[in-house]
């Protein structure tokens, strides 16, 4: 108890720090509503459009365009994730492979699947190739923690590999996969929203909110802190939710 109170303390502590800093860069900037604007004036503008129907639209489009896309990459990286963790010479060729995903710009990468998949698909596509490598990372991890006398087991038991794979080693590595869809979930959300942002015409979502804001009035930067912040809320609420998942995850590998 006294632990958890302590974290809390210096959770709070740290965000006290943030939004001092904050109040400083604000007030050190001239014109800070074209720059940085204070505290004060975005959580005013936050709820201002909060109040408005057309938020809430654009913040249920870019959460639906997330789980679309990591849900490809979770499907698609646990069956690679599988086959490169049952079959070694599977890890060794994919490696490359993932390697090269994880360098890529993210930025380039936009613009390729502008072309590829179009600005509707574009972000889904973005959210799909960042998310994929970490929970391939996690699952593989998995695969190679798996107790070994749990399989020898289950060999001696007249269980084939396909079995094997279901019913002993893809209980054992849920703990990883917890682990790295939380972590992976809250990034895929805030490349979504980047990639809502340069693909320029997604018809709706915070990026493009963010977008449509700059385009009207280039000199006030408050709408877009504004929205900034409503993307914050939400990743902090998704981090919260996935909290308790990944600390019981943690301590049962």
């Amino acid at each position: 108890m006294r632990s958890s109170l302590k974290k809390s303390l210096y959770s709070l502590f740290g965000v006290v720090i943030f939004i001092l800093g904050w109040v400083i860069i604000s007030a050190l900037i001239d014109e800070n509503t074209m720059i940085f604007p204070d505290p004060v004036s975005t959580i005013r503008e936050t709820f201002v459009l909060l109040g408005k129907p057309y938020v809430y639209k654009c913040m249920g489009y870019s959460i639906l365009r997330t789980f679309i896309g990591f849900a490809i990459s979770f499907v698609s990286a646990l069956v690679l994730g599988t086959i490169a963790g049952t079959l070694p010479n599977a890890k060794i060729v994919m490696a490359p492979i993932f390697s090269v995903m994880k360098s890529i710009p993210t930025a380039s990468l936009v613009f390729l699947f502008l072309v590829l998949a179009g600005a509707r698909n574009a972000p889904i596509a973005m959210v799909t190739l960042i998310s994929m490598p970490i929970i391939y990372e996690a699952v593989v991890r998995g695969f190679e923690n798996v107790d070994r006398t749990l399989i020898d087991a289950s060999r001696i038991d007249g269980a084939n590999l396909l079995t094997r794979i279901l019913k002993v080693q893809l209980p054992s590595i849920i703990p990883f996969i917890l682990v790295g869809v939380a972590s992976s979930f809250s990034l895929s959300f805030k490349i979504e929203i980047m990639a809502e942002v340069i693909s320029g015409s997604t018809t709706n979502g915070l990026g493009s909110a963010i977008l449509a804001c700059q385009r009207t009035d280039p000199t006030n930067m408050v709408p877009i802190f504004a929205y900034s912040l409503v993307a914050i809320i939400i990743v902090a609420l998704i981090s919260l939710m996935f909290m308790p998942i990944e600390s019981k995850a943690k301590t049962s590998r």
